[in-house]
């Protein structure tokens, strides 16, 4: 199997088109104005998976002032799925989160999402609630949480 050479590294501005187009291939939406928002006022919330250059994913996430923290969005291009992307991504943005010392990492996931719930699930988060009718389409979210590090030991 073939596993591509990916580098996570911090959005800049030249990415949002590609994150626009990646967004409305994942999620058929487009919240990317919102994200360039926070951006602006957040940049370390915002990382981008490449591949020789090209974004193939990206996760955007802060930290509230409840000092909780929340991923906003997590998408990997179809073609780059099950190479780990994903992963790599969520390890990074939960990096981030806890090192700027959040109580718990909330996450909302589609009912239907298994593989993101297992991906998930796998980086310690359970699910704590369910948001009837969440998405456009009528499908209920799923809350996901996991307690932030400095917690976990206690």
């Amino acid at each position: 199997m073939y596993t591509p050479q990916v580098t996570i590294r911090q959005f800049s501005i030249s990415d949002y088109s590609e994150v626009r187009a990646l967004e409305l291939n994942a999620f058929n939406e487009d919240n990317s104005m919102y994200y360039i928002e926070l951006y602006q006022f957040f940049p370390d919330s915002f990382y981008v998976a490449t591949v020789n250059n090209k974004v193939v994913g990206f996760v955007v996430g802060l930290v509230t002032v409840e000092k909780i923290g929340r991923i906003f969005s997590l998408a990997v291009l179809k073609d780059y799925r099950g190479n780990g992307i994903g992963r790599a991504l969520l390890k990074k943005i939960i990096d981030v989160l806890e090192r700027k010392g959040v109580m718990k990492i909330r996450l909302e996931v589609r009912e239907d999402n298994e593989v993101a719930k297992n991906l998930y699930k796998s980086m310690n988060f359970k699910e704590v609630d369910i948001i009837p009718y969440y998405y456009k389409d009528g499908c209920s979210a799923i809350v996901m949480e996991r307690e932030g590090i400095l917690w976990m030991n206690y």
